[in-house]
């Protein structure tokens, strides 16, 4: 990993400055490793994290079951594009709903627990007397427990689908006990028992568990702020391991050893709102969907395939969130992948795409320097600006994620072409991103039949004045605090 030492000690900055408990394990293809433990196996009992503590974690994840359904694919004892009621006759909707559905969240089957369970609770006027912490804790508790896909049918049998199928993602928690029962009627095998056999013990994962004989306490949050001891639970298909064992499955994963190449190319291919079979695209990031959770959040492995890339992260304590000062939702897992990315993004194939609906959170996320905010709009503001003067915004891509914007004024029959507004994001400023942000710019103005070009820039902003000046800007006019500047091709 390039900056490796950089990525230590801003992560374990990142580490105190959110207060988490859990085991970092960080390992890539070029020899990098980095492994260690955080916070409280057991905040309430003063007992800190060590790398080898117990967590324990649910079969019935969505990444979990995608890892069993391609395996069954692969023994052609089902097929993606199989109905579900060829496996389960029993429900009304199955002709509509495919495997593939299922394992993309997408299958309208209504939320046994959300839509159902939970707003029944919350009409009983004893379970609405309780103290808010007393709530959440039998909350957790009840939604822990396992529940037979007979039930499930029972709750949701007779119900209209939520949606058509394959059209929305929505993250229904009855998906897991239909893709546990098409596993068991097809293997004779519950998730759990199939994980065991064809994953774990194959690869040598000797420490990992069926039961719940965890070390650590688990504590869910509340509101986003107060810290909450769960009650120790043990669903049928739990399981506890430690972060070692486990990356012994992330790196057989990343190096793409469990599967063919062609069920490979199957699982990590993404839908349009990048989503691909138990795993999600973030940049250049795969993340392991371990929703729904029953265990409140306790595992997150992000992956990149082509570094070889495994950043395993096993938390006993769910992580909070906040606001930043953009007023971005922010927690300890964005900073971890940002970190991880500031890193490494250096100039290696960057692309300037028009703002669009693929690419717009990216480019809203885009921050400046504090002194820059004096003479150069944030990101938002300068994207909602450009777009109500119905002119074109770009964005610079590279490594998947977002290094800068252009704004560019483009008005033929005035004969007027400027670079309107021109950023690069802080955390990679200094890496030769303005040079390329420019350049390209002045390559699309000229295209759209610029003779001439202007851009301003502060007066005191001397090293974007020496950037402009090298590719061949002069002088206009000077105020007091700011200079106009033009070029003639």
């Amino acid at each position: 990993m390039k900056n490796g030492e950089q990525f230590i000690t801003q992560i374990e900055d990142k580490a105190r400055e959110w207060d988490i408990s859990a085991v970092l394990r960080v390992r890539d293809g070029e020899g990098f490793h980095y492994e260690k433990a955080f916070g409280y196996a057991d905040r309430a009992a003063n007992r800190p994290m060590t790398l080898g503590d117990r967590f324990c974690l649910h079969a019935e994840n969505s990444f979990f079951l995608a890892l069993c359904v391609l395996h069954l694919m692969e023994q052609k004892k089902l097929r993606l594009s199989d109905r579900i009621s060829r496996f389960l006759p029993e429900y009304r909707h199955g002709e509509a709903i495919t495997v593939m559905h299922l394992l993309r969240l997408k299958s309208g089957i209504p939320d046994y627990w959300n839509g159902l369970r939970l707003p029944q609770l919350q009409k009983d006027p004893a379970h609405g007397a309780l103290g808010h912490q007393e709530r959440f804790q039998r909350e957790f508790e009840r939604f822990a427990q396992d529940v037979t896909f007979q039930q499930v049918l029972q709750w949701v049998g007779d119900l209209e689908l939520t949606h058509v199928p394959g059209k929305d993602e929505d993250d229904s928690a009855s998906t897991a006990p239909f893709l546990r029962e098409i596993i068991r009627r097809v293997s004779g095998r519950t998730p759990r028992e199939y994980l065991f056999q064809h994953f774990f013990e194959p690869l040598g994962m000797a420490d990992t568990r069926p039961g719940n004989d965890a070390t650590t306490a688990i504590y869910g949050v509340l509101r986003d702020k107060e810290l909450i001891p769960l009650p120790r639970v043990a669903p049928s298909d739990a399981f506890t391991t430690t972060a070692a064992d486990l990356e012994r499955l992330a790196r057989a994963v990343v190096e793409k050893r469990l599967f063919s190449a062609k069920t490979w190319e199957v699982m990590l291919q993404c839908d349009s709102d990048s989503f691909a079979l138990g795993v999600f695209r973030r940049g250049e990031l795969y993340c392991a969907d371990f929703y729904p959770d029953k265990l409140r959040d306790t595992c997150q492995l992000y992956l990149n395939f082509e570094d070889g890339l495994t950043l395993l992260v096993l938390n006993n304590e769910e992580f909070k969130h906040a606001r930043d000062e953009h007023r971005n939702m922010r927690s300890f897992l964005s900073a971890l992948r940002r970190t991880w990315q500031d890193a490494r993004v250096y100039p290696q194939a960057p692309e300037l795409k028009r703002v669009n609906s693929t690419n717009v959170w990216q480019a809203l996320d885009i921050e400046l320097l504090p002194e820059q905010l004096a003479f150069v709009p944030e990101a938002p503001r300068c994207i909602a600006t450009m777009l109500a003067r119905k002119q074109p915004v770009y964005v610079l891509m590279d490594h998947g994620v977002a290094v800068g914007l252009a704004a560019l004024t483009i008005q033929p029959q005035k004969g007027k072409f400027d670079i309107t507004f021109l950023q690069v994001d802080r955390r990679y400023q200094g890496r030769g991103y303005g040079r390329i942000l420019l350049t390209r710019a002045m390559e699309i103005l000229k295209e759209k039949g610029a003779k001439t070009l202007e851009i301003g820039v502060n007066r005191f902003n001397i090293p974007a004045q020496r950037l402009y000046r090298s590719a061949g800007f002069a002088d206009k006019e000077v105020y007091d605090e700011f200079i106009e500047m033009q070029m003639t091709f």
